[in-house]
């Protein structure tokens, strides 16, 4: 029953992201500017960072291989496309194969040269490529326009016209259904390797490669191809923005963005191509809600809520652990959502107070008020900062993967825990007689 209510909120997640551009044109009762260009334009660079945010997924939750590379591959599909439209007057669609092309030549080149070598070595290796293509992206000024950035012209030059339906080229809607399209296909694709043989090669790659060489398992050959795959889907995301947003720079790949895709797949949850898909969305759109200004008051109500519901969550599973035996399944879940809604209310009707507090406090420490809002947009990076330590301390498996494996894989745990059980019970008879 779970798993079909789960189908169904995805389904319906699904429908309402593929209406999304057409919502007046359906609802005309909807509220004037809840979907609008820059709405489409939040979605449309979400859907790029779930494609980026899915592929390392599928690189290190199941091939175990952790590289820092992957928007430099999103780069070279950028700049492969907008060369040959500069140079040879491409046409957008053979600028983006042809990019997506040469990222997995890279990623070929790269993952025969390293992938040998253990992970360190690949995390270090591939840090060192990203910062030398990006100095060499600087520095090559006459070919590549440097830091002033290479204009690209859009994915519908001459604009796209469907039906009773005309779109400019600088319409929102041709590249939103684009890069939705996209996203969607690659997920299938690499849920489908990742379910297939392929998926079950990389695991036991990533669980013990000595082991899987053992029984015969090619670690090698499927390190370099789940890098060349992981790779084609970075450079086709890139290359299909660069068209989007018509402009590319050297800071479009810099360390910062690459360890956002690393905090998005991490958050959404690394071992489901899913989930970190989400994850992707979820964060790209947190990330340009924080660049607004925001009350003190606010501040401090979202700080004491995830305080509160840490404390307050821990310090239940301490008491439940000493006096009653651990929390599990639902009634762990059930704890932890009380906690928030008892620090939610907490917080609500505190916060002012409390905020009052800290800017008396403020003023006999300086002898100055604090001002009453926060630029967020300085500040947001280092709450995904800490939001990614708390996830990294207690939920290395994210924060969305442990809710859909409660949807989708109840009877598998179930299954797997009891045959777990059985097979102790057959080793305690064993060992007894």
């Amino acid at each position: 029953m779970r798993r079909y209510i789960a189908y169904g909120i995805g389904l319906a997640l699904i429908v309402i992201l593929a209406l999304a551009p057409l919502a007046y044109d359906i609802f005309p009762f909807l509220p004037v500017g809840l979907i609008n260009d820059y709405t489409l334009h939040i979605l449309i660079i979400g859907f790029f960072y779930a494609m980026l945010a899915s592929s390392w997924s599928l690189l290190m939750g199941y091939g175990g291989q952790f590289s820092f590379a992957h928007m430099a591959f999103a780069g070279i599909g950028a700049y492969t496309t907008g060369l040959l439209g500069r140079y040879l007057a491409t046409h957008a669609l053979t600028g983006i194969i042809a990019g997506t092309l040469m990222a997995g030549l890279f990623g070929l080149v790269i993952g025969m040269l390293v992938l040998r070598l253990r992970k360190t070595y690949l995390a270090l290796f591939t840090i060192a490529f990203a910062e030398i293509l990006r100095l060499i992206l600087s520095a090559e000024k006459d070919y590549t326009e440097g830091p002033n950035g290479l204009p690209l012209e859009p994915l519908f030059p001459n604009g796209l016209e469907l039906g009773r339906y005309y779109f400019s080229k600088v319409s929102v809607i041709p590249p939103y259904y684009v890069m939705f399209a996209l996203m969607l296909i690659t997920l299938a694709l690499m849920s489908w390797l990742a379910a297939s043989r392929f998926g079950l090669f990389l695991k036991a790659i990533r669980e013990d490669e000595e082991a899987a060489a053992a029984l015969g398992v090619d670690v090698v050959r499927y390190k370099v191809l789940v890098f060349v795959v992981t790779s084609m889907v970075a450079g086709l995301a890139g290359a299909t923005r660069a068209h989007y947003v018509t402009v590319i720079a050297p800071n479009d790949i810099i360390i910062l963005w690459m360890s956002i895709v690393i905090t998005m797949s991490v958050l959404g949850g690394i071992e489901s191509l899913t989930a970190s898909a989400i994850g992707g969305i979820v964060v790209f759109w947190a990330l340009e809600y924080l660049r607004s200004d925001f009350p003190l008051t606010t501040i401090t109500a979202v700080l004491m809520t995830l305080v509160l519901t840490i404390v307050i969550f821990q310090l239940a599973r301490y008491l439940a652990r000493k006096y009653i035996g651990p929390l599990k399944g639902t009634l762990n879940a059930a704890v932890g959502l009380v906690s928030f809604i008892l620090s939610l209310l907490t917080a609500y009707f505190t916060a002012e107070p409390v905020t009052t507090l800290i800017s008396y406090t403020y003023y006999d420490l300086t002898g100055a008020l604090p001002s009453g809002t926060v630029d967020m947009s300085a500040w947001r990076l280092v709450f995904f900062g800490l939001v990614l330590m708390f996830t990294l301390r207690f939920y290395q498996n994210g924060l969305l993967y442990p809710l859909m494996q409660y949807f989708f894989r109840t009877g598998d745990i179930r299954a797997t825990v009891a045959k777990r059980e059985a097979a102790g019970e057959m080793a305690k008879a064993e060992a007894s007689s």
